[in-house]
C-alpha cells in the first residue's frame, strides 16, 4: 500500500532541526521519507545534453566576521592583499666595484667577404638585380660594433587572504596548537632562478571547520540548472515533443517520448544538487592563504650608430662579451662606449626602486655585441651606402641601386 502524502499539520510538527534530508535516524520514526529513497528509485543518471554546460556560478565567500581572529593576520580579508617583505640592508661589497676585463672587438671583413655577403642577399630577392653587387666599386668600409644590453631582475612578491574549500575529512592545523609564522617567515623556493611560476601554501596554525554558509550544512541545494524543477527542456525536440522527419512527417520525439522535457542531467530529477561550497558534506575548511609570485623583470638597451634599425641588430647574431650574476649587481662601467656605461647605470637604478613590494633574489645582466660594418660603394652614377651586420653576415640595404618595379617589399 503506497505511503500516504503528508498533511501540512504533520510538517509542521517537525522539530526545527529535523531534515528530510537527515543521513541519521529512521523513516520509520519520522514518517518521512529518506533522501536515499529517491537515489534508489533514479539510480540511472541521466545522459547529459551535448552541449550541457555546467554554469552555476562559484560560490560567495563566507561572510568575514565569521573568520577566527588570528594574531598577526588581523588584517586578511578574502581580497588578496600584499605584503611588503621586510626593510634589510644592502652591504656594498667590501672590495669594491669588480674589476672587469675590456670587451673583445668585432671582426673585421675584408672587401670580398661584403661583396659574397651581397650577392648571397640578393639572391633571396626576387627584384634584386646581381649586376650592381658584382660591378659596384667598394670604396670604403667602416667597422663598428653594436651593444645590446639586458638587466634582468629576479623578485618575490608575497600575498595573503582568507580561503575556503570543502572539508573531505583529516586532520586540521588550527591556531590553538601555535601562532602561525609570518607571511615572510613561512619558507618558499623558486623553481628556478630568471624563471616566473607561482605557488599557493596554506599559512600554518590557521585552518578551521565552519558550516557550510551555501547550503547551511545540508549538503545539497536547489538544482542552479533546473531552478529546482527537476526537468528541464528537451534538447532533442526543444520542448515540443515532435519532431519532422525526413520523409516530412511529424513524429513523436523518442528522446522525450513526446512530453518535451526530459529529466535534469544535473540533479537526476531531484531538483536538489550538491552544493559547490561544500561538495555535499556540509562542512568547509576556512584558511588563511599565502600566495608566492616569482617575477623575472627584463629591460634592455641598444647602442647603435650604423643605419641598421634596432629591431633588426636585435634579430642579429652576436656574441655575449659581458655577463654577471649576484644578488645585487654594480652598474656596467668598463665598455670604451660610455653610452652603454650610462645606460647600465640608469637602468640598474631604476630596477632598485622600482619593486617596493617585491624582494629582489637575483640580478643577471649581459652585454652582447653585434659587429656592423658600413659599405660605401659607387655604381655607375649612383653612390650609397649598404650594412653588414650580424656573424652570419645579414644585410640591410634599402637603397640597393639595381631593383625592378614588381613591389616586393625591401629588407
Amino acid at each position: 500500500m503506497p505511503l500516504s502524502r503528508q498533511s501540512g499539520r504533520d510538517r509542521s510538527s517537525l522539530s526545527p532541526g529535523s531534515s528530510i534530508y537527515k543521513r541519521h535516524g529512521s523513516s520509520r520514526d519520522s514518517g518521512l521519507r529518506p533522501a536515499s529513497s529517491f537515489k534508489r528509485q533514479h539510480s540511472i543518471r541521466v545522459t547529459p545534453p551535448p552541449d550541457a554546460v555546467d554554469d552555476e556560478p562559484e560560490p560567495s565567500a563566507p561572510p568575514l566576521e565569521l573568520m577566527d581572529k588570528i594574531g598577526g593576520y588581523e588584517y586578511v580579508s578574502f581580497e588578496v592583499v600584499e605584503i611588503p617583505p621586510p626593510v634589510t640592508f644592502f652591504h656594498e661589497n667590501e672590495e669594491s666595484e669588480p674589476e672587469r676585463e675590456q670587451p673583445p672587438s668585432g671582426p673585421q671583413l675584408t672587401e670580398q667577404e661584403v661583396r659574397e655577403a651581397l650577392l648571397k642577399h640578393v639572391t633571396t630577392r626576387c627584384c634584386y638585380r646581381k649586376g650592381a653587387a658584382r660591378e659596384m666599386a667598394i670604396t670604403k668600409i667602416d667597422h663598428s660594433c653594436a651593444f645590446h644590453y639586458t638587466l634582468e631582475t629576479f623578485t618575490e612578491k608575497r600575498q595573503t587572504s582568507w580561503a575556503f574549500e570543502p572539508y573531505l575529512g583529516g586532520t586540521i592545523d588550527n591556531f590553538s596548537a601555535d601562532p602561525p609564522p609570518g607571511p615572510w617567515d613561512i619558507a618558499a623556493s623558486p623553481p628556478s632562478f630568471f624563471t616566473g611560476s607561482i605557488t599557493q601554501i596554506e599559512v600554518p596554525h590557521t585552518a578551521s571547520i565552519k558550516t557550510c554558509h551555501t547550503c547551511g550544512g545540508v549538503g545539497r541545494k536547489r538544482c542552479f540548472t533546473c531552478s529546482g524543477n527537476g526537468y528541464e527542456q528537451c534538447y532533442s525536440c526543444h520542448g515540443d515533443g515532435y519532431k519532422n522527419t525526413l520523409d516530412g512527417e511529424h513524429e513523436r520525439c523518442f528522446r522525450c517520448h513526446g512530453t518535451g522535457r526530459r529529466r535534469c542531467w544535473k540533479c537526476n530529477g531531484d531538483g536538489l544538487a550538491l552544493c559547490k561550497g561544500c561538495g555535499g558534506t556540509g562542512q568547509i575548511k576556512c584558511f588563511i592563504r599565502l600566495t608566492v609570485t616569482w617575477t623575472n623583470h627584463i629591460d634592455e638597451h641598444i647602442v647603435e650608430h650604423s643605419a641598421v634599425p634596432d629591431e633588426k641588430i636585435k634579430s642579429g647574431s652576436g656574441q655575449v662579451v659581458f655577463e654577471e650574476e649576484n644578488e645585487k649587481l654594480w652598474p656596467v662601467n668598463h665598455f670604451p662606449d660610455t653610452t652603454i656605461n650610462m645606460a647600465s647605470f640608469q637602468l640598474v637604478q631604476k630596477h632598485a626602486a622600482a619593486f617596493s613590494a617585491e624582494k629582489i633574489l637575483r640580478q643577471r645582466h649581459r652585454v652582447r655585441i653585434i659587429p656592423v660594418a658600413t659599405v660605401y660603394y659607387e655604381w655607375k652614377n649612383h653612390s650609397n651606402t649598404f650594412s653588414v651586420f650580424g656573424f652570419e653576415q645579414k644585410i640591410h640595404a634599402p637603397d640597393y641601386p639595381q631593383t625592378c618595379c614588381c613591389g616586393c617589399t625591401v629588407l
